[in-house]
């Protein structure tokens, strides 16, 4: 069999549970045969490259494409993480101002956001928020992700421009890149890789890029309708053994 290129999402797919989760332990057993057997296999996420990082280790997985398709790791080491547009993520963080809604911003591959807003403490977020009302985003250096809390209705108030986003929770919208598939086609052509030969796995809204264009995609049952009608297959449900189950099967996992 021809060398595979199988990416895997984290959250619902790779991992029993969204969010948060563990890797089932015939699915670790798998993913070691894969490569065993010759394959690559690496993670495609839209974590930031830092918190995907604690989930690649736990599967004994070096190489990541992460933050949406515009991170790449190999073997453990950063490559690079692009910003998303510097204009276009100002012109929204003057709008959250604007209409009073709270914001954080990542500026860098770290555990941290930020805002200038004094009255944005008790916002909800993963990592540890900086209040630094002397923060001006025009300055900073580059903008990686704004989160931004607002109902759907609110939502309507922002004009993001052709910036991505995702609403994960029903309060917050996260404006991040969402071309999985850009960073995958980069990772393997730094391997001297055949784009013919990629293989992905997903659930969500954010692999629709990789569903799109992957000669082979595979949605696991709990993935949204969009992915499902993308896919080249859906296999069972992502806290089973269906992943393994499949890869076993077609890959000799």
């Amino acid at each position: 069999m021809e060398r595979k290129y199988i990416f895997f999402d984290i959250d619902g797919t790779l991992l029993d549970d969204n969010p948060g989760g563990k890797i089932l332990e015939s699915t670790y057993r798998t993913l070691e045969q894969l490569k065993a057997n010759g394959h690559f296999v690496a993670i495609a996420t839209g974590r930031a490259q830092y918190m995907a990082m604690d989930a690649a280790k736990e599967a004994h997985i070096d190489c990541l494409v992460t933050d949406g398709g515009n991170g790449i790791t190999l073997q453990n080491e950063l490559q690079y993480i692009k910003p998303i547009d510097f204009v276009q993520a100002n012109r929204v963080i003057d709008q959250c101002i604007e209409h009073h809604l709270p914001f954080a911003v990542a500026l860098g591959n770290e555990a941290v956001l930020y805002t200038n807003q004094s009255d944005q403490k008790n916002q909800k977020l993963p990592v540890k928020l900086v209040v630094d009302e002397s923060i001006d985003f025009h300055q900073v250096k580059e903008i990686y992700k704004v989160f931004i809390e607002c109902s759907e209705q609110e939502e309507k108030l922002l004009d993001l421009g052709t910036l991505d986003y995702m609403r994960y929770f029903k309060g917050q919208i996260i404006v991040e890149p969402a071309e999985k598939y850009q960073g995958i086609l980069e990772m393997v052509h730094l391997l001297k890789g055949n784009e013919k030969d990629i293989v992905v796995f997903g659930d969500g809204l954010n692999d629709l890029s990789m569903f799109e264009i992957a000669d082979e995609s595979y949605a696991v049952e709990n993935a949204c309708r969009e992915l499902k009608e993308k896919a080249t297959g859906v296999i069972g449900h992502h806290d089973q053994e269906s992943v393994a189950q499949y890869l076993k099967e077609n890959y000799k996992g």
